[in-house]
């Protein structure tokens, strides 16, 4: 999978150096081949990823808390402290 993304990001990173028209209409055929397999990204969805992926755009904190959460951390900071830090997973289950 880890693979399969980085092919999907290269092939994305090509098409961005094309027209403007052409990356709409890769993200569009995407999106509907991805729906096949009961995965639903819309188009918009999709160039929001590569607008993140390619620095162009950034996450706001709300939605960075959203991740850590899904992620298993109470906050974003607690998420990034314990990937760059050295925090350790029990504080993940401490309450503040």
């Amino acid at each position: 999978m880890k693979r399969d993304l980085k092919l999907l990001f290269q092939e994305a990173g090509k098409k961005v150096k094309e027209g403007e028209h052409e990356v709409g209409h890769d993200l569009n055929s995407l999106s509907k081949k991805l729906e096949r397999h009961h995965i639903n990204l819309t188009t918009t969805s999709l160039r929001k990823l590569m607008d993140l992926v390619t620095g162009k755009r950034k996450l706001s904190i709300a939605a960075k808390n959203r991740l850590a959460l899904f992620a298993g951390f109470q906050t974003w900071e607690d998420l990034d402290e314990a990937l760059h830090g050295d925090a350790d997973g029990d504080e993940n289950y401490a309450v503040k």
